[in-house]
């Protein structure tokens, strides 16, 4: 993905409180992996999303702020599946983007 415009971002929708991005995270792998599961057990989306959370808070510290980020990519890279977040530590912002090649 190259740099992002702000021309591109089509939507920003705020995250409250901002842990629950971790659940938002969750639930987008869970629908991505399983679209058709009914067996009750719960999806591989929460693991991953919690081991992606403790890898940024890692790096870059608790996040303060969180947004989930529409990009319009235009004529550019396709993803069968694609999840931004934008992410506000105390030091840092950083754009989370998880895409899903087919």
């Amino acid at each position: 993905m190259t740099a992002v415009r702000p021309e591109d971002v089509t939507s920003l929708r705020p995250i409250k409180p901002p842990s629950r991005w971790t659940g938002e995270l969750a639930q987008a792998i869970d629908g991505t992996a399983r679209p058709t599961a009914s067996d009750g057990w719960p999806g591989p989306g929460t693991d991953g999303a919690r081991a992606v959370a403790e890898a940024i808070s890692q790096h870059l510290g608790s996040v303060h702020m969180a947004a989930d980020v529409v990009i319009d990519e235009g004529d550019g890279y396709s993803a069968a599946w694609r999840k931004t977040c934008l992410l506000v530590t105390r030091s840092h912002i950083a754009l989370l983007v998880m895409t899903i090649d087919d």
